[in-house]
Formats: structure tokens, C-alpha cells, sequence
């Protein structure tokens, strides 16, 4: 079984080269435009994802404000977050952790540590 990782971010070329690049590693990919859309889409399934990927600065509902929804959701309330964004306020980095973020990375990434903290988090996730 494949695991499932929701990629959220306002910018269509950001979801779409994060989609590319993780389906390539075998991963199965779902994505929204922002936390509003990516909490429809998490209320919508059956199958509850492995990983939650998104930016924090966002029209309607930032990646802050959805982690705060999320973590409130019992399905989701331990499944990994990770914020992927240009953010670097320290307070809103604080935040976030004090909000179950799971991991903070910033924009740009360089590829291999980006896949690799994936690969971190959902093998953690899993034991």
C-alpha cells in the first residue's frame, strides 16, 4: 500500500512539482490550493493520509491555521505535518511547534534532504 501524502499550496507550480517529484518515489499524492480546500479533501476520505505537506502563507486558511484544525481531528491529531514554506518569523516558527508542527522547512530546499526528512517522519510515524 502506497503511502498517502496531501500536498497543500496556493502556487499550482509548487503542488505541482512537489506531486511530480514525490510520485516518483513511489508515493500517492493528493493536493489543494489551501487549508480550507485541504481540510474538505481530508474530511472527504476513507483512508486517512500518512503525511501532510503545506505551505503557511495561504489565501483563506494559512498552513498554521490548518495545522491547528488538524491536530484537533482525532484521525489526524499525530499523523506528520510538515510546514514547507519561505516563512522565517521565528515567533510563527514557535507557534507552529507549540501546534504539533512536525517539522519546518524552508523554501528553497535542496532535494535530497527534502526527501529524505519525508522519508524521516513517516518511517517515525509508523513505529
Amino acid at each position: 500500500m502506497k503511502t498517502k501524502i496531501l500536498v497543500v499550496d496556493d502556487f499550482q507550480i509548487i503542488r505541482e512539482l512537489l506531486k511530480s517529484t514525490l510520485s516518483i518515489k513511489g508515493y500517492e499524492i493528493t493536493t489543494a490550493n489551501n487549508g480550507k480546500e485541504a481540510l474538505n479533501v481530508l474530511n472527504e476520505v476513507h483512508d486517512p493520509y500518512d503525511l501532510i505537506i503545506s505551505d503557511y502563507n495561504m489565501p483563506e486558511m494559512n498552513g498554521y491555521e490548518l495545522l491547528k484544525q488538524i491536530r484537533i481531528n482525532p484521525i489526524y491529531q499525530y499523523k506528520p505535518f510538515i510546514l514547507l514554506t519561505t516563512e522565517k518569523d521565528p515567533q510563527k516558527m514557535r507557534d507552529a511547534k507549540n501546534a504539533g508542527v512536525t517539522a519546518w522547512i524552508g523554501k528553497p530546499y535542496k532535494l535530497d534532504a527534502f526527501l529524505a526528512q519525508i522519508k524521516y517522519v513517516i518511517n517515525k510515524s509508523k513505529n
